[in-house]
């Protein structure tokens, strides 16, 4: 199958109704390839120069914005791009089955009057999920962040302008779970690392707090966060019994001087049920139960879907705990 570039305003309409955030979709900037002064040919070219080993992939434009990377509004276009593999069968009326193959971007730069392909790059991971530009390093103009995933990795890639108007990679930000993001914090923008802040090892029921990376010495570098580092190390449901006790007192130290910490008083719920420790369970059940949505939950750096998704979820885990107890009680 030769490599084809399907552009569809539609991609523009659907992504815009999601629940999720979805980045970098600009109808002012779309219109230029509706216009014809983006000549998305020229991607197709420059991927079957630069990697050979793409041509059996077709390619979707999945969104296309304005980004001051130049210190020049409007003269700076990036297409994301989203790759497809065709897996050999057909299904509803012909339609292709099809797999993730890849995400990239084609960056445009505009000389004079005319809209000029400066450069076209592919990033890791099997699935694109996005790009959005912002000032992460202070220069007062953008770097580009593009977005992709590959199984549970989540990964953002950072691009910076350099010298000869070419866009270079700066570094790659991997994670799990909700994954890298920009993020804000006083005004400013900033890389965050969303990890799941609940021992429970469960994808749809987690709450998300965020590890920041400041830009130090030519490179981002993560904050300090012994919390989450905690959880990612005890919430392996296959650790031994031993090493369990000890997430248990870890997050008990925690609590000492964080009390009313929800996802603390929730990791320790969950480690006194798995060591069958019935007295404590209950206990750590009855504070999570009194303080309810009162509870301290870390929001810092969540934007507000983040945000809402949270305290969703904090919601839930209360009024099963709720449910359960009232079960119990019925049963005694």
């Amino acid at each position: 199958m030769q490599l084809k570039l399907a552009v569809t305003l539609f991609v523009f309409s659907v992504l815009s109704t999601l629940s999720i955030p979805v980045y970098a979709i600009d109808e002012s900037a779309a219109d230029l390839v509706a216009r014809g002064q983006l000549h998305l040919a020229d991607i197709t070219d420059a991927i079957n120069k630069k990697y050979s080993g793409q041509k059996e992939n077709y390619w979707d434009i999945a969104s296309i914005a304005y980004h001051d990377f130049t210190g020049v509004p409007q003269v700076d276009v990036v297409v994301g791009l989203e790759g497809y593999r065709d897996k050999g069968g057909i299904y509803n009326d012909g339609k292709q089955v099809v797999e993730d193959a890849g995400a990239g971007f084609g960056y445009f730069h505009k000389e004079k009057d005319n809209w000029k392909l400066k450069q076209v790059e592919l990033v890791r991971g099997k699935k694109y999920d996005g790009f959005e530009g912002a000032d992460l390093i202070g220069l007062g103009k953008d770097q580009l962040v593009v977005y992709s995933s590959e199984d549970r990795d989540k990964i953002a890639t950072v691009f910076m302008m350099n010298m000869s108007h070419v866009l270079k990679k700066v570094e790659e930000i991997v994670g799990k779970d909700y994954g890298p993001r920009v993020a804000q914090d006083n005004g400013k923008s900033l890389m965050v690392n969303f990890s799941r802040a609940l021992v429970k090892d469960c994808e749809a029921c987690q709450i998300y707090e965020g590890l920041a990376y400041h830009w130090e010495n030519h490179k981002f570098v993560p904050e300090n966060n012994d919390f989450l580092d905690a959880v990612e190390k005890y919430s392996d449901p296959g650790l031994d019994n031993t090493v369990k006790q000890a997430g248990l007192t870890w997050f008990e130290n925690y609590l000492s001087a964080h009390p009313k910490d929800f996802c603390a008083l929730a990791d320790c719920y969950e480690l006194s049920l798995s060591l069958d420790l019935t007295e404590e369970a209950a206990d750590f059940k009855k504070k999570l139960i009194q303080l309810g949505m009162k509870s301290d939950l870390n929001l810092k750096y969540c934007d507000q879907w983040l945000s809402d998704k949270n305290r969703a979820f904090q919601q839930q885990y209360l009024s099963e705990l709720e449910g359960k107890a009232k079960n119990l009680d019925n049963n005694n």
